[in-house]
């Protein structure tokens, strides 16, 4: 019986003995992959930075700031009404609507297009030729806003297509 224990007990420890982990010698060489690791990284993230720069180099070259006509006087076209509006959808209606307000008359020149300009207008307390400013540059090349204030027309341009 004692050599039985004796015998169980010894397999039994060779058995944990297997199990034992011995000192890695890897911890040091995985601290120098990530140092070199992190270097490269520092590396690609400097060079995607200077490639950004120059990207918006290029950008700003073929793509000019926008130029924006002067403001025009308000009191000066008749348009010096103060108005609060809220108001997201196509152009045409809400230059019908400025021009009612300022007893202008709308002239539209080209085609509407198939799909309509869409505008977003949010202002407080503004003149209404503010307004018109704002929503003739919302429109960009597809439409111009032209105001005659000897005539009183507001005149609507769409763009060819």
């Amino acid at each position: 019986m004692k050599a039985l224990t004796l015998t169980l007990f010894s397999l039994y420890a060779f058995l944990l003995t297997g199990c034992a982990s011995q000192p890695n010698l890897a911890i040091q060489s995985d601290d120098q992959d990530l140092r070199a690791a992190t270097s490269k990284i520092a590396n690609s993230a400097q060079s995607v930075s200077q490639s950004l720069q120059e990207l918006a180099a290029i950008e700003r070259a073929t793509h000019p700031a926008a130029k924006v006509p002067n403001p025009m006087d308000p009191v000066a076209i008749g348009m010096d009404q103060i108005l609060s509006i809220d108001w997201t959808g196509p152009v045409g209606p809400l230059v019908n609507k400025i021009a009612q307000i300022s007893q202008y008359k709308v002239r539209v020149l080209g085609k509407n297009p198939a799909i309509p300009i869409i505008v977003s207008v949010m202002a407080k307390n503004i003149p209404l030729a503010n307004i018109l400013r704002d929503v003739n540059f919302q429109c960009g090349r597809r439409a111009n806003i032209a105001v005659y204030a000897a005539n009183r027309i507001i005149e609507l341009r769409y763009a060819k297509n």
